[in-house]
């Protein structure tokens, strides 16, 4: 999930006081990607020495860093341009993801009837508690949880607003031109609680607003938490795959509950979806 571009407004970290904790932050997690890099370079040097085959797999050649690696070996990117594109993958997923982690355990501690089928789906794939594996096979056998994380990035989209720029003049269905230059923002907190869209219920939490047959008929742009187009996220496959690991293992080992109700909630637009009071949550063991 990606953040909007005025994260990187010094100023505005400056009126907050969180310069000096930004910088600390982002030197931390530059110098754990340097060495990331690092570490796949003389891997792939040690499998040349040995003469071992380097051909990768597809879904290994879709793998960013490969990709970024080995357009460093073939002298398209310099080493600065592979540590400047890692760091935005990680920086544009930090907050995001673990906002929505958060409240999607927030929104199945509200309502616990979803959290168990959660649960239930989760506890097929892992009998077992504790620090388990998760591979990206078992993330795709797990179809209850998309409904969970696709209603609560609905519900709570991790970014409310997003803006965009017009490259030529834009006609819309109600007749009007929007010319050519002119900044647009676009309101995906209240597109994605539309009852117009979503029904009489959307402004509540239910993930069968998801099932096939609910959203076949749904416009394609009903629904952008990462946004839609040429500039949509970049690292929303790596966002939803983080975000379902991560609540594979919470969800399997606790059961969440908070005595906060939904109807409480109080949200707060800002660069990322606020909440003006956040729920505690209550953690039980799982068996």
């Amino acid at each position: 999930m990606c953040f909007s571009p005025w994260l990187n407004s010094r100023w505005i970290r400056q009126l907050a006081g969180k310069e000096s904790h930004y910088y600390q932050a982002k030197t931390e997690i530059r110098q754990f990607i340097r060495k990331l890099i690092e570490k796949k370079l003389n891997e792939d040097e040690e499998k040349e020495e040995a003469l071992l085959p380097t051909i990768q797999s597809n879904d290994q050649k879709n793998i960013f860093l490969n990709l970024a690696t080995d357009l460093l070996r073939r002298g398209v990117f310099s080493w600065k341009n592979v540590e400047d594109e890692s760091n935005i993958i990680v920086f544009g997923a930090f907050e995001t993801t673990a906002n929505t982690v958060y409240y999607t355990l927030m929104l199945l501690a509200m309502f616990p009837e979803y959290q168990e089928k959660a649960f239930e789906e989760i506890k097929s794939l892992f009998p077992k508690t504790g620090d388990f594996e998760v591979t990206y096979a078992d993330t795709q056998q797990m179809v209850y949880l998309d409904l969970i994380l696709n209603e609560s990035m609905r519900v709570v989209p991790p970014v409310p607003v997003v803006s965009r720029q017009t490259s030529q003049d834009l006609k819309l269905s109600n007749g009007i031109v929007i010319p050519q230059g002119v900044q647009i923002a676009i309101d995906m907190f209240h597109m994605h609680r539309s009852k117009q869209i979503w029904g009489e219920d959307a402004e509540t939490f239910n993930p069968d607003h998801f099932l096939p047959d609910n959203i076949r008929d749904k416009h394609p742009y009903a629904y952008i938490p990462f946004t839609k187009g040429i500039r949509n996220c970049i690292g929303w496959r790596y966002a939803l795959i983080s975000a379902k690991v991560t609540l594979a293992k919470l969800l399997r080992n606790y059961k969440f509950k908070t005595s906060f109700p939904f109807e409480d909630l109080y949200f707060v637009e800002d660069i990322t979806m606020k909440l003006k009071t956040v729920p505690l949550l209550e953690l039980q063991t799982r068996n």
